[in-house]
């Protein structure tokens, strides 16, 4: 649950005509709603100059927590963009989200009422909240570790609320590309267990791609069965043979954005800092263009505005329709990764394709029809809905992942548990619970370490699932 505040409102409203004032709070309103209701939020309630939103409810996503937080500090930047008009009064918002279990119902005026303490806190939490911050509680923080850099702003007493609670403001997002990135860097990767079989194909499409046989090899498996840390595994297996290796992922906050992965695969292929000047990029990409067997006046056009450059004087203008522009665009970037195998063998891996645009996915099937005679390796990892729009070749390999044998799941609870060893009937409902989806083990198993009684309750669930 996500409540956002104005600051001083009822100052800035004494120095207004009422009209004005209706409609400044009109625009910050209209404003929230938007970016909560883009990453997938339900806006509740406005209450005076203040905004209350649902994140999981009517719509439930496996992420809602880093929804809430990015819809935070969508607000932030809206609100910093209305400040912008020179004879405004200026806005600031405080913003807080907790998470927990509620009621939803019907209310007194038959829209919908959350019951329990989850919006009680985060209500609390905003009034405690500086002014241009979003603050989050500890709940909300271990649904995201990682995700976000963090302040922590320690355990604060609520007003109304029984016990300190432990907050934290969300800074910026941290960069990881979704939940597997996000817990390798917080608490390191449970061993690789079990999908031999599947590693020694991958192996296999990885020694042919380096003999100028081009591969694609498109991982199919359900949310948590394990694709990222195949995909992962099979890079460390390669680390020692001399190669590019190029990641990217579409996300399901920019299933809108065109050329979103494409976008972000050049950016990890050109190496950059991130702290270059457009020159310095721009002659970056001259460089690498140039090695993979481009001419830069044709090509440095139609790829610079993809990667937010502008484009030099000294190249001529294209006199092509916006249709024309695009083909030729997607004809390029199909040369330039072609052309960079040539020079050193490439692997691009693209998570999340059940996510991808169109846009992104038509370099994806030019690249997967087109680069059978390069030294590449393409691996797409996606989820069961996901069906390829490019014709099946003698050179793509299609790989679904099943579930772990109980073999295995017993195995990976040995390794999360570490030195706790668990009782064979605890161990024994552990996988009973998860099916063998490598995700839920790990969670669930997490789970019970944390809880006081180590035995796994009949209806318990871990938040993170």
């Amino acid at each position: 649950m996500l409540f956002c505040d104005l600051v001083g409102s009822t100052e800035i409203a004494s120095h207004l005509d009422p009209e004005q004032w209706r409609e400044l709070v009109g625009e910050y309103h209209r404003a929230a709603a938007q970016a909560i209701e883009r990453f997938g939020g339900s806006v509740a309630q406005y209450l005076g100059d203040g905004v209350m939103a649902y994140f999981g409810w009517p719509e439930a996503h496996d992420n809602d927590a880093e929804r809430a937080a990015r819809a935070g500090l969508a607000i932030l930047d809206a609100i910093s963009k209305l400040n912008e008009h020179p004879t405004r009064p200026k806005l600031s918002a405080r913003i807080g989200i907790n998470s927990g279990a509620v009621v939803v119902g019907a209310g007194v005026d038959k829209g919908a009422d959350v019951f329990g303490d989850t919006p009680n806190i985060a209500a609390r939490v905003q009034t405690v909240a500086e002014p241009g911050t979003v603050v989050i509680t500890d709940a909300v923080q271990r649904l995201v570790s990682g995700v976000f850099v963090v302040e922590d702003r320690g355990a604060q007493a609520l007003k109304g609320i029984e016990r300190p609670v432990q907050l934290y403001r969300v800074v910026q997002p941290s960069g990881v590309r979704g939940r597997f990135e996000a817990a390798a860097v917080t608490r390191g990767l449970t061993p690789f267990v079990g999908r031999e079989d599947e590693l020694r194909l991958l192996m296999s499409r990885w020694e042919r791609a380096l003999e100028g046989e081009g591969q694609v090899a498109l991982i199919i498996g359900e949310a948590g069965i394990g694709k990222s840390r195949l995909v992962q595994r099979l890079h460390e297996q390669i680390a020692g043979t001399p190669h590019t290796w190029v990641e990217a992922a579409a996300g399901a906050f920019f299933q809108n954005t065109p050329f979103h992965a494409v976008t972000e695969m050049l950016r990890e292929l050109l190496a950059w800092r991130g702290d270059e000047s457009a020159e310095e990029q721009l002659t970056q990409l001259e460089t690498r263009l140039v090695l993979a067997g481009l001419k830069p006046a044709e090509a440095l056009p139609l790829i610079a505005p993809l990667l937010n450059l502008p484009i030099p004087a000294k190249y001529p203008p294209l006199l092509l329709s916006p249709e024309q522009q695009r083909r030729r665009l997607l004809v390029t970037l199909v040369e330039w990764m072609v052309g960079h195998a040539r020079i050193q063998p490439l692997v691009i891996a693209t998570e999340d394709l059940h996510w991808a645009d169109p846009s992104t996915l038509e370099p994806i099937g030019l690249l997967a029809e087109q680069g059978a005679k390069a030294r590449l390796l393409l691996l797409y990892t996606a989820r069961p809905e996901f069906h390829p729009p490019w014709l099946p070749r003698a050179h793509h390999t299609q790989l679904t992942l099943n579930r772990l044998s109980v073999r295995d799941v017993r195995t990976m609870v040995r390794e999360v548990a570490g030195q706790n060893a668990l009782s064979a009937e605890t161990t024994a409902a552990v996988v009973e619970r998860t099916s063998g989806v490598p995700l839920f083990v790990e969670e669930l198993t997490r789970a019970v370490l944390e809880s006081s009684d180590a035995k796994l309750g009949g209806h318990q669930i871990p938040v993170t699932l």
